[in-house]
């Protein structure tokens, strides 16, 4: 990140802008809703820019620059028509220290105006750091409909509220899993829309319910690993955690949609290196909702799919800890979607087998004859160690050698690789392809003839 965001503080602050044209007009359109003290340096301006000084929203110098307007300015805009002066003016204000943005010259720019959704008091701000102004445009169009009109007052009504809840939870903590509540379990759209009065009413509702919080729990499925992949309850689910328990596939841009002040509790098992174990994962859990927090126990693709979801339902049931599922795309799908494959085909297969390459005793046992059948297909799960004890015992009860294997590694993911292999030559071509892991075996299923392999690698 080479631009950091802030929110600057304008009141009172004296902002200079060189240039009286259309780039001036352009930086005073923003700067006219802050509280700062404006300046305009042009010999002439723009029809707006005149009624603007016209009407005391702005001080204009009608004369040339110099550099002693630099003097006592807290921001410059050098936004003239005139490259060259420009570039003069940010050298000038960058050697003061003073920060700069010059119109057009991302390299000779200390700071860069964001594209802005305003709501006042509630602000977003968006940039490309220069990259693309275009698409700043774009994604603020598209915020603007999510974050209605009403958005401002409902954050002013919550300053209000908020002394309110502060004297009745005094402790940091409990504030912030009490606003997860009133924000973070609703459709946030709908929940802004709501009237100051109603608003009032949700919050005295639930200070009224404080003394009865319970703790729960939620195993909730993070998908394959793209986040545009995750359940919009799953969103809600972690913008409201209080602990977020998570495994070791779970994608970093699906942490990052938790909220800063959760605790992040990470239990991942990496193959053949020692781990934390189940039991000891079902005491976090157990542990930290007896404490009356809201717990995330996060678990990569669907927690209901080779995710030991039973064993740590069973722990927290048998102690009437509330318990909620919140299941994700799990990887098989997420595989065949790269592919373009349906995982059941008409005509072709009636049954699709979700299968894990090993268990708890070694490499997995399955009905290996009635996989090998003409048809057969299967989705295997921790299979790329398995692959030849998966290749040898499906041959051995009569699987054909040229039968076709797909092959995903880090299914969503930027990284993702597809294989396209056969049974007979399955573990060489997978270490040929340097997979290591995650990744699922689609068994019978064979790259489409439209569809190349280089178009689906996204």
């Amino acid at each position: 990140m080479q631009y950091l965001p802030i929110h600057f503080d304008t009141r009172g602050a004296n902002i200079l802008v060189v240039g009286g044209g259309p780039a001036a007009e352009a930086k005073l359109r923003t700067l006219l809703k802050t509280e700062a003290n404006l300046i305009v340096v042009d010999t002439s301006v723009g029809p707006e820019v005149s009624r603007w000084a016209s009407q005391g929203k702005l001080n204009w110098e009608k004369r040339d620059y110099r550099e002693s307007d630099l003097d006592g300015a807290s921001l410059v805009y050098a936004a003239t028509e005139d490259d060259a002066l420009n570039a003069t003016i940010a050298a000038s204000a960058t050697a003061r220290q003073i920060p700069v943005n010059a119109a057009d010259q991302k390299a000779a720019c200390r700071f860069i105006t964001p594209a802005l959704v305003d709501r006042a008091p509630v602000l977003v701000s968006i940039g490309t750091e220069g990259t693309s102004p275009a698409l700043a445009r774009a994604l603020k169009a598209e915020l603007e409909t999510i974050l209605p009109p009403e958005t401002g007052a409902f954050a002013l009504k919550t300053k209000v509220l908020r002394e309110k809840v502060k004297a009745l939870l005094p402790d940091l903590a409990d504030r912030q899993r009490f606003w997860a509540r009133i924000l973070g379990g609703k459709d946030l759209s709908a929940q802004l829309r709501v009237s100051p009065e109603g608003l009032e009413s949700q919050v005295e509702m639930e200070l009224a319910g404080q003394d009865d919080i319970a703790g729960k729990v939620l195993l909730v499925g993070a998908g394959p690993g793209d986040p545009d992949m995750l359940t919009t309850a799953a969103r809600r689910a972690l913008h409201a955690a209080d602990v977020i328990v998570y495994d070791r596939l779970v994608s970093d841009g699906v942490l990052e949609l938790g909220r800063r002040e959760a605790e992040y509790i990470y239990v991942g098992k990496t193959p053949g290196e020692p781990s934390i174990g189940q039991t000891a994962i079902n005491q976090i859990l157990i542990d930290k909702a007896t404490e009356g927090l809201s717990v995330v126990r996060l678990k990569s693709g669907d927690p209901l799919i080779f995710g030991r979801a039973d064993e740590e339902i069973d722990a927290l049931s048998a102690l009437d800890i509330p318990v909620q599922i919140i299941p994700g795309i799990t990887s098989a799908a997420a595989a065949a979607a790269a592919i373009n494959a349906s995982l059941t085909t008409r005509g072709t297969n009636r049954a699709v087998s979700l299968l894990t390459g090993h268990d708890a005793k070694g490499f997995a046992e399955q009905d290996w004859a009635s996989l090998a059948r003409p048809g057969g297909r299967a989705a295997v799960y921790m299979g790329v160690g398995a692959s030849r004890f998966i290749q040898g015992r499906l041959m051995l009860h009569g699987a054909e050698g040229d039968r076709p294997v797909t092959v995903v590694e880090n299914a969503s993911r930027p990284n993702q690789i597809i294989t396209y292999t056969t049974l007979r030559k399955l573990p060489d071509d997978i270490a040929a392809a340097g997979i290591k892991g995650p990744a699922i075996l689609l068994i019978g299923y064979a790259e489409r003839e439209t569809i190349s392999s280089e178009r689906l690698a996204v």
